[in-house]
Order: structure tokens, then C-alpha cells, then sequence
């Protein structure tokens, strides 16, 4: 047995604030989740938004008299194509000197 005696109050209300601690996390990655989920969601309409835009935009140029040879040859991607990925650099060999 313990030598000291716990008072039931100060005991209860360290678990309340141990339980506490964990419920205002909780709920705190909740609304994390919803903020994440919110921005998300409109980062999808704004790229509807985007791929509308660049739909239109692309029609807009072949009504103009640019073929779609000619418009894809200026480096612009049509509506529905994959984004161009950059190559990465090779690393080249160090110089050695001559000594």
C-alpha cells in the first residue's frame, strides 16, 4: 500500500484533463481533415475551371485558321494531353585536371 493518500477530486480532475488533452486532439485532426478535404475539392473545380477554359481557348484558335499541327508545334499541348515533363539533367563526369 501507499504511504500517501490521493485525493479523489485531484485524481478526477487529471483524468479529465488527460481526457480532455485527447478529445481536442481528435477533434483537431478532424478539422484538419475538413480543411484538407474543403481545399481539395476546390483545387478540383479550379481545375475543371482551367481544363474548360483551355478547351475553349484551343477551339477559339482552330476557328482562327491555326491547324492542329501548326498549334502543337508553338509547344502548346492540346486540351486532354499530359503535361510535359522536364528531363532531368544528366550529372556529368567531374573535370580532372592535369597537373
Amino acid at each position: 500500500m501507499s504511504d500517501v493518500n490521493v485525493n479523489p477530486d485531484e485524481a478526477a480532475a487529471k483524468a479529465r484533463q488527460i481526457i480532455e488533452a485527447d478529445v481536442n486532439n481528435r477533434v483537431e485532426a478532424v478539422r484538419n481533415l475538413a480543411d484538407a478535404a474543403n481545399e481539395a475539392d476546390a483545387a478540383e473545380q479550379r481545375l475543371r475551371e482551367a481544363t474548360a477554359a483551355h478547351e475553349r481557348a484551343w477551339t477559339a484558335a482552330r476557328n482562327a485558321g491555326w491547324s492542329e499541327k501548326d498549334l502543337r508545334a508553338t509547344g502548346v499541348r492540346a486540351p486532354g494531353g499530359s503535361t510535359p515533363r522536364q528531363r532531368k539533367r544528366r550529372a556529368s563526369a567531374p573535370e580532372t585536371q592535369a597537373q
